[in-house]
């Protein structure tokens, strides 16, 4: 029998290795069906129950963004403004802005509508003294024109007139305009932050905070965002009339502070603001954790090819208080709040309740005894 040439050992060689390969473990998501992200043991959790401190932050509270103020000045007309060889007809309005107000404004404009016009030249307008716009406008066409915040002072003047009708000497240019209107738009306290102090005892047994808004009175509707210490997302949406209740359960430390800010054109007037802040009263506080999750595998998350799984191991439970699971990225997520039993609990999350930097968060006033808690990425 002939033996194996060296072509025919390499072949063999070739083969064995990549038989051996199918079989050993792969360390990224890409190459295994799921990865372990985090693996670490909880510990007891519960207490006798809880003690709360009310922490006021402000009686009242007003934001408001891009809002129409009341109207500068209003001209029913109509009136006409012309050019010509021997004939010039122009419009001039007058109108204050306070020192105050004109701090707050983030836009100003003239509006009106053209009644007729023949077209030969442009119309122009020009606010103390300075030229701000110049076209062609045809009949029935409403206008409306921002003003430089610039050239806005406390007495302004706006002269509205025609520009020549060139070789046509025999008829000057001319349009006849109505509903004329100076109006401003105010921002005026866009965002506020407050802040709050912990004691080390409070952030030793930091089980929850709330932050509480006795009414909300939603003048104008615009999207609101509530913020804990410039990094975390307590709130985002339109909140409704009456009183809010926005929770979290981490990222507090010695100094605080919550943020109000209008992310979207809007106006709320709120009363009685202030954080509530609950601390076990004979407890760990809780377990939490900090996991992280690479971009690349969270873009695969959120277009829905990998789900995130947590698998928590209940040693025993007394039963009579929920188990509080979340999750708190940029925003929080609170995947789990139910009264549960001995065994193992399994919960799944999706690429839009996790970040890349995120904190697992596991508490209840009841008594818990859990073992190994998992977190692990895994393909669908």
């Amino acid at each position: 029998m002939k033996g194996l040439g060296l072509p025919e050992v390499v072949i063999v060689l070739g083969l064995m290795i990549v038989l051996i390969a199918g079989f050993l473990p792969s360390s990224t998501l890409q190459e295994t069906k799921e990865v372990l992200i985090l693996s670490k043991q909880a510990g007891a959790l519960g207490s006798d129950g809880y003690t709360y401190q009310h922490i006021n932050l402000a009686s009242n509270l007003v934001l408001s963004k891009g809002i129409e103020g009341t109207p500068l000045l209003t001209q029913a007309g109509p009136i006409e403004v012309a050019k010509g060889a021997i004939t010039a007809q122009e419009h001039t309005i007058e109108f204050e802005v306070p020192d105050h107000v004109r701090n707050k404004l983030s836009s100003a404009s003239l509006s009106f509508r053209i009644v007729d016009t023949n077209k030969y030249g442009p119309l122009k307008i020009n606010l103390n003294g300075v030229d701000v716009w110049s076209q062609t406008a045809v009949r029935g066409q409403t206008i409306s024109i921002d003003l430089p915040l610039s050239q806005i002072l406390s007495e302004n003047i706006v002269r509205i007139t025609a520009g020549s009708s060139g070789w046509r000497l025999w008829s000057p240019t001319f349009y006849i305009m109505e509903d004329i209107q100076v109006s401003e738009r105010l921002s005026s306290g866009e965002e506020k932050s407050f802040s709050f102090k912990l004691t080390d005892e409070q952030l030793e047994k930091f089980n929850k905070g709330r932050i509480y808004i006795g009414n909300v009175n939603p003048v104008i509707q615009g999207e609101l965002a509530m913020i804990l210490n410039e990094e975390r997302v307590i709130f985002r949406g339109v909140p409704g009339k009456g009183s809010v209740i926005n929770s979290f359960s981490s990222g507090v430390k010695e100094d605080n502070t919550i943020t109000f800010k209008l992310i979207e054109d809007g106006h709320y007037e709120m009363s009685n603001i202030e954080v509530i802040v609950f601390t076990s009263a004979n407890s760990t506080g809780g377990f939490s954790s900090d996991f992280s999750i690479p971009l690349e595998d969270l873009s695969k998350m959120r277009s829905g090819t990998t789900e995130g799984v947590i698998e928590i191991n209940v040693l025993s439970s007394s039963g009579d208080y929920p188990l509080s699971v979340i999750i708190a990225g940029e925003t929080e997520a609170e995947l789990y709040n139910q009264v549960t039993d001995e065994g193992q609990l399994v919960l799944r999350f999706t690429g839009f309740e996790a970040s890349i930097s995120n904190t697992l968060v596991i508490n209840s006033v009841g008594d818990y005894n859990l073992g190994l808690v998992n977190i692990k990425l895994v393909r669908k």
